[in-house]
């Protein structure tokens, strides 16, 4: 069964019947993120679409409130109108607020404008037991208890649905360009760090094998190509049947993508942010990508792929795994939303 509210109060009704039901529920906005976690089955399935309308937009103080459904296009033409933007989520066609917020989706110009989680400063959210609970504020961040908006932020539907929220905007740049340049793996490697020490908070340096792909906003004066770069358009991204986000300190960051690079991987990191997208085609790969990862200080997890890719799409628990879970219970009681997402639960045996 599947259902489209058209109101927060609407949304909330439908998860309070879905608990008193014992019914699991998986949300959906765009659908961009339904790969993530392990697989589950849902007895129904709750969209965010019906709730797409423009709240509030104050261009002074730099901030838009929109429905969780809304999508992320419609944000930024309304945006637009007043020279403003939201840098910080990435532009996947039909990608929705909701869905950005609650993947966690921060886009290659985090080296300049920061995670996407910090651009939300309120949120709204109907629980798995059907309340609505508020938390933030549309102007400063105030939190007495749980800093909802960044609790919400990566939580993949398994605590609540987002039904709205305040986000920061950023003035729209003056000038905006990429530049790419191609080569062996080490000297784009060593171009892109040398790029990130020698200029002013750089937009995006993204490498991947053989290339280096960098964008700089600001004045036109200032929007020019580096030694050894021309001007090319927006990377692509790795491509396969299956993707691993990496996370490692960012001054670990470049020698994890050359043994990336010596291990023959299509990969893409984010220097400057310790970001890596590695594509994987097996299980086996997965493991090995998670191995090289911690063999950096940091982790990986499957942010897309088919079901055998996400038998353990998480790794091991975090430490936090108790108070994750004990959280998950005051949100969702009875436990329906999009269990497989919730990486407090621990590897589920193949």
């Amino acid at each position: 069964m599947d259902l489209t509210p058209s109101t927060r109060e609407e949304m909330a009704a439908a998860l309070r019947e879905a608990s008193a039901a014992g019914q699991v529920v998986d949300i959906r906005g765009a659908g961009l993120h339904a790969r993530r976690g392990r697989p589950f089955t849902a007895d129904q399935t709750i969209s965010t679409r019906g709730l797409a309308r423009l709240v509030d937009h104050v261009p002074d103080d730099m901030t838009i409130t929109v429905e969780g459904g809304m999508t992320v296009q419609d944000v930024q033409g309304a945006a637009a109108a007043h020279r403003q933007g939201w840098p910080q989520a990435p532009a996947e066609p039909g990608a929705t607020v909701g869905g950005v917020l609650a993947a966690a989706v921060s886009g290659r110009r985090r080296l300049r404008y920061g995670p996407v989680r910090d651009s939300l400063l309120e949120v709204v959210v109907a629980t798995g037991d059907g309340r609505i609970v508020k938390g933030g504020g549309r102007t400063v961040k105030t939190v007495t208890g749980y800093d909802l908006p960044r609790l919400l932020t990566g939580s993949l539907g398994t605590l609540g649905v987002i039904v709205q929220a305040t986000l920061r905007l950023w003035p729209l740049p003056m000038a905006e360009t990429w530049f790419h340049a191609t080569g062996d793996d080490a000297a784009m490697l060593a171009l892109g760090q040398q790029v990130i020490a020698d200029l002013h908070r750089p937009t995006a340096v993204v490498a991947s094998p053989g290339a280096l792909h960098v964008c700089l906003t600001g004045v036109p004066d200032d929007v020019v190509a580096q030694p050894g770069m021309q001007p090319g358009g927006e990377p692509h991204g790795p491509v396969g049947p299956g993707l691993v986000e990496v996370g490692v300190p960012p001054v670990a960051l470049p020698a994890l993508a050359r043994r990336l690079a010596a291990d023959g991987r299509d990969y893409e990191a984010w220097l400057g942010t310790g970001i890596c997208h590695v594509a994987v085609a097996s299980a086996g790969e997965v493991a090995a990508v998670r191995d090289l990862a911690a063999l950096h200080g940091g982790h990986a997890q499957v942010i897309d792929g088919d079901d055998p890719l996400r038998i353990d799409p998480f790794g091991p628990p975090p430490p936090g795994a108790d108070i994750m879970r004990r959280i998950k219970d005051a949100f969702d009681p009875a436990g329906i939303l999009c269990p497989g997402r919730f990486a407090g639960a621990g590897a589920v045996p193949a």
